[in-house]
């Protein structure tokens, strides 16, 4: 058998061999100062990296209670503090929180930590002058918080991949072993061996394992596909994915398999975003595809991340993915798995209908707050009011039966029911849900049968008094006038017969 000598180059060397120094440095004292650099510079990462990995485990544990009460806590009890603490009680353990060498025992737990959130973006808020009751504002508030978390998280993990690297790049005395020590097996090997003598057959579909092969030869690095800029930013080749049917389980495999840098927690996101764009066109078929296909990368993503690796290794995510699709997918001797899959799936399903009419109803109601142009009727006169005048729908007069006609046939029916109950609020209520110009046609109907009248408000007696006096001062005045056209009729007519007379005479 071969035998790799390549990984002794990366030993660090702090014994006494060939070292050279300034004839004026003791060589005894130079060797003994690099020793104690190289374990303080040890020491110091060793520490960083656990501190780091304590921090993403810390927010991984955050960000699923976050994400499982959004997706699924009524909208209404999201301002509800004591409602998101029993939801968090009844589905996660209470007593959860991080644990490592350096973190405080006294620690808040997980569920502490998410309440102690949403009571906190609640006060901000309303230090903000803005209702902390409104689900709508406290969800937008949550999500950009967990953006924050997000780009915190990336970042670690950046950090968490230089320090491996670093680590990995030199061998120190816990990294050696006897050449056949038991304990020289890698456990992950071991593991995948069981896995192996305990899965069922991979079907007849399942990816050639040529993909396997050239994951394991290939020392390309890869990291996972970020936007940070854009945290609903789909990649070219996660948009691909999502158009891959429901039940075409073998071919999702493999695009993952050879994908690997979309299986991340803003792709994964980004792509159930695409879900409430196909649902507010109502294209319910493409809104469940995408659904179920993200779904298939969050449980992945998960699984994946229990193993607390903090950068892509292809090897570990190819192994975790044929692992869920031969376990939970394809496995026809336990169902359960793939049944409680696509429960989740329909449940996201069922809560994105939801939520898209949600935002269409705010949508609406947001536009009629801006100010839609409709028609109302309003008189402007104070000392006026607006009336109905139905025509007489018994009436046989020529003239009511053509108002009756015009009134049947050319107003609408929700708009006849209105005008029926000769109420105007009634009637402005209809207005508000007609097109402006199918409006002001039904406007000019009005105004042809003279449907809408105008009647006066007398306010006291005064008024009506004056009101009096003016009538019957143009009523004498229309009589006087009569009289002076009867008079000078029958002057006339006096003059007519005196001039007959004379001609009888002559």
């Amino acid at each position: 058998m071969a035998i790799d000598y390549s990984k002794w180059d990366k030993i660090e060397l702090s014994d006494d061999s060939d070292v050279e120094v300034h004839p004026n440095v003791d060589k005894k004292s130079f060797i003994k100062w690099k020793q104690q650099s190289i374990h303080e510079e040890r020491m110091k990462r060793n520490h960083d990296i656990k501190n780091l990995e304590t921090q993403v485990d810390m927010y991984f544990h955050l960000n699923k209670r976050v994400d499982k009460i959004l997706s699924t806590l009524p909208e209404e009890d999201l301002a509800d503090l004591s409602a998101v603490t029993k939801f968090l009680n009844a589905n996660f353990d209470k007593l959860e929180k991080s644990k490592g060498e350096n973190v405080d025992p006294e620690i808040a737990t997980y569920n502490e930590m998410v309440e102690d959130l949403f009571e906190q973006l609640s006060k901000d808020l309303t230090k903000e002058g803005k209702d902390s009751r409104n689900p709508f504002l406290l969800r937008a508030a949550i999500l950009k918080h967990r953006a924050k978390i997000d780009s915190v998280t990336v970042d670690a993990k950046k950090k968490l991949n230089e320090l491996f690297k670093e680590k990995n790049a030199h061998i120190s005395s816990d990294d050696i072993h006897t050449g056949f020590d038991s304990s020289f097996m890698n456990k992950r090997d071991n593991e995948a061996n069981q896995l192996e003598a305990t899965s069922s057959p991979a079907p007849e579909s399942a990816p050639d394992a040529a993909i396997l092969d050239k994951l394991a030869k290939s020392s390309a690095p890869q990291t996972f596909i970020e936007f940070k800029d854009d945290p609903m930013k789909l990649a070219k080749e996660t948009e691909e994915f999502g158009k891959i049917p429901v039940n075409e389980y073998s071919k999702s495999q493999k695009f993952l398999l050879e994908h690997l840098p979309i299986i991340s927690e803003q792709q994964k996101d980004a792509l159930m975003m695409k879900a409430f764009e196909y649902q507010l066109h109502g294209d319910d078929r493409m809104t469940l595809q995408v659904i179920h296909q993200s779904e298939l990368m969050a449980y992945i993503k998960e699984i994946y991340d229990l193993k607390k690796i903090p950068f892509l290794n292809p090897m570990e995510l190819s192994n975790v993915i044929n692992m869920f699709f031969e376990k939970v997918i394809f496995n026809k001797n336990k169902p359960i798995g793939k049944e409680s899959f696509l429960k989740s799936v329909q449940e996201k399903f069922l809560h994105v209908q939801k939520r898209s009419k949600i935002l269409q109803q705010e949508e609406m109601d947001e536009s009629n707050a801006e100010g839609v142009e409709t028609i109302q009727l309003k008189s402007l006169d104070d000392s006026t009011e607006l009336e109905v005048n139905l025509p007489d729908f018994n009436s046989k007069d020529p003239e009511e039966l053509e108002k009756i006609n015009v009134f049947k046939t050319l107003i609408p029916e929700k708009m006849q029911e209105a005008i029926m109950t000769k109420n105007l609020n009634n009637i402005n209520k209809v207005f508000e849900d007609i097109p402006i110009e199918e409006a002001e046609k039904i406007l000019e109907v009005f105004n042809d049968i003279d449907l809408i009248g105008i009647k006066a408000i007398l306010e006291n007696e005064k008024d009506f008094q004056n009101l009096k006096d003016q009538y019957e001062q143009s009523h004498e005045d229309a009589t006087m006038e009569n009289l002076s056209l009867n008079d000078r009729g029958k002057g006339e007519e006096k003059h007519e017969e005196a001039k007959s007379t004379a001609d009888m005479i002559d």
